[in-house]
């Protein structure tokens, strides 16, 4: 079975909560909306596929929360993601 693995190399605060991962209100403290509670957005991915290596940039984008989606892929091919907490 084909594996990809994600890495995530580098974040920066969030400039929506400043790194607090909430609203930032003591009487109604939620989730901030933009980081999901984490205080910190993903810069910098690094993904390795086990049959091509490391992956250029063009083959896969990913968002600030680090959902990563590869491109050019086979939908249909069975592979297994290992991806840390981020």
């Amino acid at each position: 079975m084909r594996t990809i693995t994600i890495r995530y190399t580098s974040f920066r605060p969030c400039p929506n909560c400043r790194g607090r991962g909430d609203d930032g209100f003591d009487w109604r403290p939620q989730r901030c909306r933009r980081c999901r509670g984490r205080g910190r957005l993903v810069t910098g991915v690094e993904v390795e596929d086990s049959e091509e290596g490391i992956l250029p940039p063009s083959r896969y984008e990913f968002t600030a929360q680090g959902e990563v989606y590869l491109l050019d892929f086979d939908e249909h091919e069975e592979i297994e993601v290992i991806r840390p907490g981020a």
